[in-house]
């Protein structure tokens, strides 16, 4: 039988030492934690790698056999990469076969790049059964590999995370899935329709799912539609899928939602369509919308309206380019909203004034201009704001950053509109653009400095990121 503790250290210890040797039993008589029950030192050892809870057998005798009855192994073999080759596999064996049956594993943990199919298998074949509440799987293995269904059918595993697990081996059809408990699902997949997974989980709450794209033969599955779990109050989305052709539909009816996380990629070709409903429990949005063609973007004023309730609101580059583009488009009344972070193509005041006038309670607004290259020149297609001063500037907003800044005629004016008619800012912090002499940075700062504050407590900020 090999001994895992042998596995990772020198084969030669050193002496040990007489005097040291006649001192121990003082030392365990001042050591409290030994004298604690197993069931408690389990509980701190589960907290560690497992490499590190296995190797506290060599404290002492105490300690020789209490890793055994661990049922928290979170076992990776980085530490095992060495010149000296790859031992991770035996040392997974060993782990296995030498701890306790009486103690089922619960949690089980393995992130792994060079071990083969067979013995991944194996080990799953060892760890699932009917206690195991969390599995979590990172395999480096860029090739197809078929699961034990009974993963698929533990009924009480409440958290299951497949990372890098890109390709499912489960052809013709996905087996059949009942995880009446799960509540954590996170998968990173390429060539399974997840819908199948999605279905056998009714009490799902906490989804992060990210579907790959790919161009190699035979790993490209056409996913037509996806229909998210009603009981979801977490969705972390990232679909590059619709990079073909095909058109795909995403059903996110989910009533409970209170964290959403979207990114799409479509082509020009691929006319993706997102149906949503209201989602009145929002807190937290994150959106990443990126249409080759933005009039493909249609559903995405949709969506920006379903999240009227949500304190916290996060829009990307190419997100805001749907809106801005977006045809009669009308801002929602947000009464919720806290915090606005927004990546735009180009500074429009129209556009931001039309937003704030709707943001209510608005309280920290930050600004990101986005210049590229060979981006199209967007055009706002909105009406001019009111000609009344934003509620939210009077008595909200206390903190506005703007990122990007590049001191146009616009981009001063709306500066010197938010310091005067902000009555209630504390902090007004500015970007300078980095390319910019630092003559011109002075003079930039001096101007801006000089402009009257509504707020008698404002503090202006000017962060140069090449000096510092």
């Amino acid at each position: 039988m090999i001994d895992p503790i042998t596995l990772g250290y020198p084969s030669n210890p050193k002496p040990v030492n007489p005097t040291a040797e006649k001192a121990k039993p003082s030392t365990m008589n001042m050591d409290r934690i030994s004298f604690l029950p197993d069931s408690i030192l389990c509980d701190i050892l589960s907290y560690l790698p497992t490499k590190q809870a296995v190797s506290t057998s060599i404290l002492c005798r105490r300690w020789r056999h209490v890793w055994k009855d661990l049922q928290v192994l979170d076992i990776e073999d980085r530490p095992f990469w060495s010149r000296r080759g790859y031992r991770f596999d035996s040392y997974v064996n060993a782990v296995l076969s030498q701890r306790s049956a009486n103690y089922p594993i619960k949690k089980f943990r393995l992130t792994s790049y060079n071990s083969s199919e067979d013995l991944i298998l194996t080990w799953l074949d060892a760890v699932i059964g009917p206690h195991l509440q969390e599995l979590y799987l990172f395999i480096g293995l860029m090739r197809r590999i078929k699961l034990p269904e009974s993963i698929f059918t533990c009924v009480s595993l409440k958290s299951l995370v497949l990372k890098r697990y890109s390709h499912l081996n489960y052809y013709p059809e996905f087996p059949n899935v009942y995880l009446p408990s799960l509540k954590n699902l996170e998968l990173e997949i390429v060539s399974v329709d997840p819908s199948k997974l999605l279905s056998g989980c009714p009490v799902l709450e906490v989804l992060k799912l990210i579907l790959q794209n790919t161009t190699q033969e035979g790993f490209h599955v056409y996913v037509p539609t996806i229909q998210m779990p009603r009981t979801l109050k977490s969705l972390t989305f990232e679909d590059y899928t619709s990079l073909m052709e095909e058109i795909n539909v995403r059903e996110i009816y989910t009533p409970f939602l209170e964290y959403l996380h979207m990114r799409t990629v479509a082509s020009a070709n691929s006319e993706l369509q997102v149906s949503v409903i209201n989602f009145p429990n929002m807190v937290e949005a994150h959106l990443d919308i990126c249409h080759e063609r933005v009039e493909h973007g249609a559903w995405v004023p949709k969506l920006f309206k379903a999240l009227r309730e949500t304190k916290l609101l996060a829009l990307k580059y190419e997100t805001t380019q749907c809106l801005f583009s977006a045809p009669a488009f009308e801002f929602p009344e947000f009464h919720c909203l806290l915090n606005l972070e927004l990546d735009v193509p180009c500074f429009n005041a129209n556009f931001l004034l039309n937003f704030l006038h709707n943001c209510h309670v608005l309280e920290a607004l930050v600004i990101c201009i986005w210049k590229r290259a060979y981006a199209h020149p967007v055009e706002y297609n909105g009406p001019r704001p009111p000609s009344m001063v934003p509620n939210c500037l009077t008595s909200h907003l206390r903190s506005f950053e703007f990122r990007g800044y590049q001191d146009s005629t616009d981009e001063r004016e709306f500066i010197a509109y938010l310091l005067q008619r902000g009555l209630v800012l504390k902090t007004v912090t500015i970007h300078l653009k980095s390319d910019f002499d630092l003559e011109t940075k002075y003079i930039i700062l001096k101007g801006l400095s000089a402009i009257p504050r509504g707020s008698p407590i404002c503090q202006l900020n000017f962060i140069d990121h090449n000096h510092g």
